[in-house]
């Protein structure tokens, strides 16, 4: 697809949701709900996606967790994951891309690198510490595993979620990322721009999608959190 269409071609994807809502009924069945496989992190924990909905809907990718000690997404991607699935989405739920990270907590995956510095577009090299971006661009088998799925399924809007700042980062389309960040009660801020993240090489490589981060308060998330990030995520897309 053109990138110049794809703004186009989204607007029109939710226009139409809008005039097929009238005539589908609220309990059609939803036609994708399964999980796969992506590949193994660098000590062979499984990265799994879950796909769910229609796949002929506006297509959202949702990312829980990319750094180990970041990881209350996780719950709000298994209330996405485990909740009723829903027509008027193709919805993509990768609950953790840096399994290692998580059972290590710590940020970087298990050879020590940022997962989030290691992208391709805009990466610079850096020092070994928390941030280290990897010795050359998407060193990482979980990079990799995230660009391979990226490429394939061409999201129209991806949210990565990262604690503990409490906010939405404004860093693309921002009124989708208003929207959500008043949907879940959250400021919405202009973050200082990073190299080599993953919403950055998702709107270099996809042009015309949207890809934000969300930044969750620290700590864990109660279950009414969760459920509110997660119904924000079906609202920001819904036609109704």
């Amino acid at each position: 697809m053109s990138p110049a269409l794809r703004p186009v071609v989204l607007i029109a994807m939710i226009a139409v949701a809008i005039t097929v809502l009238g005539s589908t009924p609220g309990w059609a069945a939803p036609t994708v709900d399964e999980r796969e496989l992506l590949g193994e992190s660098f000590e062979g924990r499984p990265i799994h996606v879950f796909h769910r909905g229609d796949p002929d809907e506006i297509r959202v990718l949702v990312v829980g967790c990319i750094h180990g000690d970041e990881c209350a997404g996780v719950r709000i991607a298994k209330r996405l994951r485990t909740g009723r699935p829903r027509h008027f989405v193709d919805l993509w739920i990768l609950p953790s891309l840096n399994p290692d990270g998580r059972a290590a907590h710590t940020r970087q995956n298990a050879r020590g690198v940022d997962l989030n510095r290691n992208f391709p577009y805009r990466w610079r090299p850096g020092p070994r510490g928390r941030y280290y971006p990897g010795r050359r661009p998407a060193s990482e088998r979980e990079t990799r595993i995230a660009m391979r799925l990226i490429r394939r399924i061409e999201p129209d809007v991806s949210i990565w979620f990262h604690q503990p700042l409490a906010l939405v980062d404004a860093s693309g389309d921002v009124r989708m990322e208003r929207r959500y960040a008043r949907l879940v009660g959250l400021p919405l801020v202009h973050l200082a721009r990073l190299h080599g993240t993953a919403t950055s090489w998702q709107k270099h490589v996809l042009r015309g999608t949207e890809a934000f981060v969300v930044e969750l308060p620290g700590g864990a998330l109660r279950p009414r959190g969760a459920r509110r990030f997660a119904k924000a995520v079906y609202r920001l897309v819904d036609p109704r």
